[in-house]
């Protein structure tokens, strides 16, 4: 199981900013400056709150959003292999 993580860890960290930086553009737009700049720097608790923020209005930034703070979990514990 741990060489799964270790093999998909780049595809992970890529997808990860990729969702970051659709999480960033939401908050711009729909929170304004401050919410932009405070998602910016704050990823993990910018994701949780606009992933919340979302549903409904926007399911599929939701459901890749919930999927990547899931996944965050396991490939934080076994993604990097040994160094």
């Amino acid at each position: 199981m741990k060489s799964i993580f270790v093999s998909f860890y780049g595809v992970f960290v890529v997808t990860a900013i990729i969702t970051h930086i659709w999480t960033v553009i939401i908050a711009f737009t729909e929170g304004g400056f401050f919410g932009g700049i405070l998602t910016l720097f704050l990823p993990f608790l910018g994701e949780l709150y606009w992933m919340f923020k979302m549903f409904g209005e926007n399911d599929t930034y939701a459901y890749i959003a919930l999927a990547h703070l899931i996944l965050a979990i396991p490939f934080s514990m076994f993604g990097r292999g040994e160094r």
